[in-house]
Protein backbone atom coordinates (compact mmCIF):
# COMPACT_ATOMS: atom_id res chain seq x y z
CA UNK A 1 0.00 0.00 0.00
CA UNK A 2 1.33 3.57 -0.78
CA UNK A 3 1.87 6.27 1.41
CA UNK A 4 -0.96 8.39 -0.15
CA UNK A 5 -3.05 5.51 0.52
CA UNK A 6 -2.28 4.61 3.94
CA UNK A 7 -3.25 8.52 4.87
CA UNK A 8 -5.73 8.73 3.42
CA UNK A 9 -7.33 5.37 4.64
CA UNK A 10 -6.28 7.00 8.26
CA UNK A 11 -7.95 10.00 7.34
CA UNK A 12 -11.22 8.62 6.34
CA UNK A 13 -11.16 6.48 9.40
CA UNK A 14 -10.85 9.59 11.54
CA UNK A 15 -14.33 10.51 9.70
CA UNK A 16 -12.21 13.48 8.28
CA UNK A 17 -12.59 15.30 5.01
CA UNK A 18 -9.86 16.33 2.42
CA UNK A 19 -10.18 20.16 3.41
CA UNK A 20 -10.76 19.33 7.39
CA UNK A 21 -7.11 17.28 7.12
CA UNK A 22 -5.61 19.92 5.24
CA UNK A 23 -6.81 23.01 7.15
CA UNK A 24 -5.78 21.32 10.44
CA UNK A 25 -1.85 20.31 9.36
CA UNK A 26 -1.57 23.82 8.08
CA UNK A 27 -1.34 22.73 4.04
CA UNK A 28 -3.47 23.33 0.86
CA UNK A 29 -6.14 21.11 -0.31
CA UNK A 30 -4.61 20.69 -3.09
CA UNK A 31 -1.26 19.30 -2.38
CA UNK A 32 -3.02 17.08 0.21
CA UNK A 33 -5.26 15.59 -2.88
CA UNK A 34 -1.72 15.16 -4.43
CA UNK A 35 -0.58 13.65 -1.86
CA UNK A 36 -3.07 11.10 -0.87
CA UNK A 37 -2.90 10.47 -5.16
CA UNK A 38 0.72 10.05 -5.13
CA UNK A 39 1.25 12.42 -7.34
CA UNK A 40 3.88 14.36 -5.13
CA UNK A 41 5.48 13.04 -1.93
CA UNK A 42 5.69 15.28 1.40
CA UNK A 43 8.48 16.47 3.16
CA UNK A 44 8.83 14.01 6.54
CA UNK A 45 7.92 17.64 8.51
CA UNK A 46 4.89 17.08 6.78
CA UNK A 47 4.01 13.44 7.25
CA UNK A 48 5.16 14.04 11.06
CA UNK A 49 1.96 16.95 10.80
CA UNK A 50 -0.05 14.35 9.06
CA UNK A 51 0.28 11.49 11.79
CA UNK A 52 0.63 13.71 15.13
CA UNK A 53 -2.99 15.10 13.25
CA UNK A 54 -4.22 12.00 12.70
CA UNK A 55 -3.19 10.42 16.11
CA UNK A 56 -0.92 7.65 14.82
CA UNK A 57 2.48 6.81 14.67
CA UNK A 58 4.41 8.15 11.89
CA UNK A 59 5.75 4.34 11.04
CA UNK A 60 2.35 3.83 10.43
CA UNK A 61 1.85 5.14 7.42
CA UNK A 62 5.12 3.13 6.07
CA UNK A 63 4.58 -0.01 7.71
CA UNK A 64 2.61 -2.51 5.87
CA UNK A 65 0.85 -3.99 8.62
CA UNK A 66 0.44 -1.22 11.33
CA UNK A 67 -0.95 -2.00 14.60
CA UNK A 68 -2.45 0.12 17.81
CA UNK A 69 -0.20 0.90 20.73
CA UNK A 70 -2.49 0.40 23.16
CA UNK A 71 -2.37 -1.30 26.88
CA UNK A 72 -4.29 -4.12 25.36
CA UNK A 73 -1.73 -4.27 22.64
CA UNK A 74 1.33 -3.48 24.86
CA UNK A 75 0.32 -6.32 27.27
CA UNK A 76 0.13 -8.91 24.40
CA UNK A 77 3.28 -7.96 23.36
CA UNK A 78 4.96 -8.31 26.34
CA UNK A 79 2.95 -11.50 27.47
CA UNK A 80 4.25 -13.49 24.07
CA UNK A 81 7.95 -12.34 24.91
CA UNK A 82 7.94 -13.73 27.97
CA UNK A 83 6.47 -17.17 26.55
CA UNK A 84 3.24 -17.07 28.93
CA UNK A 85 0.04 -18.11 27.89
CA UNK A 86 -3.12 -16.69 29.41
CA UNK A 87 -3.41 -19.40 31.81
CA UNK A 88 -0.37 -18.73 32.83
CA UNK A 89 -0.48 -15.03 33.47
CA UNK A 90 -3.67 -14.96 35.05
CA UNK A 91 -2.46 -17.95 37.40
CA UNK A 92 0.78 -15.34 38.16
CA UNK A 93 -1.67 -12.63 38.48
CA UNK A 94 -4.75 -13.94 40.14
CA UNK A 95 -6.70 -12.02 37.39
CA UNK A 96 -9.28 -14.18 35.68
CA UNK A 97 -8.52 -14.84 32.10
CA UNK A 98 -11.95 -13.63 30.51
CA UNK A 99 -10.58 -10.46 32.12
CA UNK A 100 -7.35 -10.43 30.56
CA UNK A 101 -8.47 -11.80 27.14
CA UNK A 102 -10.81 -8.71 26.93
CA UNK A 103 -7.84 -6.60 27.96
CA UNK A 104 -5.48 -7.72 24.96
CA UNK A 105 -8.31 -7.43 22.73
CA UNK A 106 -9.36 -4.24 23.95
CA UNK A 107 -12.87 -4.98 24.52
CA UNK A 108 -12.21 -3.53 28.33
CA UNK A 109 -9.26 -1.18 29.92
CA UNK A 110 -7.37 -1.72 33.07
CA UNK A 111 -7.92 0.29 36.23
CA UNK A 112 -4.14 1.40 37.95
CA UNK A 113 -4.39 -1.36 40.08
CA UNK A 114 -4.57 -3.78 37.58
CA UNK A 115 -1.73 -2.33 35.74
CA UNK A 116 0.49 -2.24 38.89
CA UNK A 117 0.07 -6.10 39.22
CA UNK A 118 0.61 -7.06 35.34
CA UNK A 119 3.61 -4.95 35.61
CA UNK A 120 4.79 -5.96 38.63
CA UNK A 121 4.07 -9.92 37.41
CA UNK A 122 5.94 -9.03 33.95
CA UNK A 123 9.08 -7.20 35.47
CA UNK A 124 8.40 -3.59 33.78
CA UNK A 125 7.52 -0.33 34.26
CA UNK A 126 3.51 1.25 34.90
CA UNK A 127 5.28 4.14 32.65
CA UNK A 128 5.40 1.22 30.37
CA UNK A 129 1.92 0.67 30.08
CA UNK A 130 0.78 4.12 30.50
CA UNK A 131 3.15 6.59 28.40
CA UNK A 132 2.57 7.83 25.02
CA UNK A 133 5.62 7.37 22.39
CA UNK A 134 7.27 10.88 22.11
CA UNK A 135 7.13 12.88 19.13
CA UNK A 136 10.48 13.69 18.67
CA UNK A 137 11.93 12.19 15.79
CA UNK A 138 15.80 11.35 15.29
CA UNK A 139 16.63 10.33 11.91
CA UNK A 140 20.11 12.46 11.63
CA UNK A 141 21.68 10.26 14.68
CA UNK A 142 20.40 7.27 13.62
CA UNK A 143 21.86 7.76 10.28
CA UNK A 144 25.19 8.72 11.06
CA UNK A 145 24.63 5.87 13.87
CA UNK A 146 24.25 2.86 11.30
CA UNK A 147 26.28 4.69 8.76
CA UNK A 148 29.36 4.96 11.42
CA UNK A 149 28.90 1.16 12.78
CA UNK A 150 29.10 0.11 8.92
CA UNK A 151 32.29 1.94 8.43
CA UNK A 152 30.92 3.98 5.24
CA UNK A 153 32.26 7.55 5.31
CA UNK A 154 29.92 10.56 4.54
CA UNK A 155 31.24 10.51 0.56
CA UNK A 156 31.17 6.72 0.30
CA UNK A 157 26.50 7.29 1.53
CA UNK A 158 26.27 9.84 -0.62
CA UNK A 159 27.79 7.90 -3.69
CA UNK A 160 25.66 4.81 -3.14
CA UNK A 161 22.05 6.87 -2.28
CA UNK A 162 22.37 9.37 -4.68
CA UNK A 163 22.14 12.11 -2.10
CA UNK A 164 25.01 14.93 -1.78
CA UNK A 165 27.17 14.91 1.07
CA UNK A 166 25.81 18.44 1.87
CA UNK A 167 22.60 17.10 2.23
CA UNK A 168 23.47 13.79 4.54
CA UNK A 169 26.12 15.80 6.70
CA UNK A 170 22.70 18.46 7.29
CA UNK A 171 20.93 15.53 8.04
CA UNK A 172 22.97 13.98 10.71
CA UNK A 173 23.91 17.22 12.30
CA UNK A 174 19.81 17.79 12.81
CA UNK A 175 19.89 20.78 10.90
CA UNK A 176 17.21 19.46 8.56
CA UNK A 177 15.16 16.45 7.12
CA UNK A 178 15.48 14.30 4.47
CA UNK A 179 12.43 13.94 1.90
CA UNK A 180 11.01 10.43 1.63
CA UNK A 181 12.68 9.90 -1.69
CA UNK A 182 16.04 11.07 0.00
CA UNK A 183 15.31 8.80 2.90
CA UNK A 184 14.24 5.65 0.76
CA UNK A 185 18.08 6.02 -1.07
CA UNK A 186 20.13 6.48 2.33
CA UNK A 187 17.94 3.37 3.60
CA UNK A 188 18.56 1.17 0.84
CA UNK A 189 22.09 2.29 0.89
CA UNK A 190 22.28 1.33 3.97
CA UNK A 191 20.82 -1.97 4.06
CA UNK A 192 18.13 -0.94 6.15
CA UNK A 193 14.61 -0.11 6.06
CA UNK A 194 12.64 3.64 6.00
CA UNK A 195 10.48 2.36 9.23
CA UNK A 196 14.04 2.31 11.40
CA UNK A 197 14.98 5.70 11.16
CA UNK A 198 11.05 6.54 12.22
CA UNK A 199 10.79 4.77 14.70
CA UNK A 200 10.39 6.58 18.04
CA UNK A 201 12.73 5.71 21.31
CA UNK A 202 10.27 4.05 22.91
CA UNK A 203 9.10 1.24 20.22
CA UNK A 204 12.59 0.57 20.31
CA UNK A 205 11.77 0.57 23.91
CA UNK A 206 9.04 -1.26 23.98
CA UNK A 207 10.93 -3.97 21.75
CA UNK A 208 13.36 -4.79 23.99
CA UNK A 209 10.66 -4.99 26.72
CA UNK A 210 8.98 -7.69 25.29
CA UNK A 211 12.35 -10.01 25.06
CA UNK A 212 12.75 -12.54 27.43
CA UNK A 213 15.30 -11.64 30.10
CA UNK A 214 17.24 -14.92 28.49
CA UNK A 215 17.50 -13.18 25.02
CA UNK A 216 17.90 -9.43 26.34
CA UNK A 217 21.04 -11.10 28.29
CA UNK A 218 22.01 -13.14 25.09
CA UNK A 219 21.91 -9.82 23.28
CA UNK A 220 24.43 -8.24 25.65
CA UNK A 221 26.98 -10.74 25.29
CA UNK A 222 29.84 -9.00 23.20
CA UNK A 223 30.53 -12.17 21.61
CA UNK A 224 26.62 -12.39 20.11
CA UNK A 225 26.89 -8.18 19.51
CA UNK A 226 30.09 -9.31 17.46
CA UNK A 227 28.67 -12.23 15.52
CA UNK A 228 25.21 -9.86 14.48
CA UNK A 229 27.28 -6.95 13.10
CA UNK A 230 29.37 -9.81 11.15
CA UNK A 231 25.96 -11.07 9.24
CA UNK A 232 24.04 -7.56 9.42
CA UNK A 233 25.07 -7.05 5.78
CA UNK A 234 24.27 -10.26 4.42
CA UNK A 235 21.16 -11.36 1.89
CA UNK A 236 18.62 -14.16 2.60
CA UNK A 237 21.12 -16.60 0.78
CA UNK A 238 23.80 -15.77 3.15
CA UNK A 239 22.46 -16.32 5.87
CA UNK A 240 20.92 -19.45 5.27
CA UNK A 241 24.20 -20.69 3.97
CA UNK A 242 26.07 -19.43 7.54
CA UNK A 243 23.18 -20.96 9.43
CA UNK A 244 23.81 -24.37 7.78
CA UNK A 245 27.50 -24.65 8.64
CA UNK A 246 26.48 -23.58 11.77
CA UNK A 247 24.27 -26.39 12.54
CA UNK A 248 26.57 -28.63 10.63
CA UNK A 249 29.37 -27.61 12.82
CA UNK A 250 26.77 -27.83 16.41
CA UNK A 251 25.67 -31.48 14.68
CA UNK A 252 30.17 -32.40 14.44
CA UNK A 253 31.57 -30.35 16.69
CA UNK A 254 33.67 -33.05 18.43
CA UNK A 255 35.03 -34.26 15.22
CA UNK A 256 35.72 -31.04 13.92
CA UNK A 257 37.58 -29.47 16.86
CA UNK A 258 40.05 -32.84 17.23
Amino acid sequence: MTLGKRIREFRKERGLTLKELSKKIGISYSFLSAIERNIKKPSLTTIKQIAETLNIPITYLFDNSPGGKTIGDKLKLIREGRSLSIAELAELTNIKEEELINLETNKSQPDLDTIEVLANTLDVTVRYFLEKSTNELKVGQRIKKIRQAQGMTVAKLADNSGVSSGLISQIENQQTLPSVDSLENIAEALGTSVCYFLLEQEDIEDLLSSLSPDIREMLGDPRVQGVLRAVRDFDKGELKYILNHIQFFRQNRDLLIK
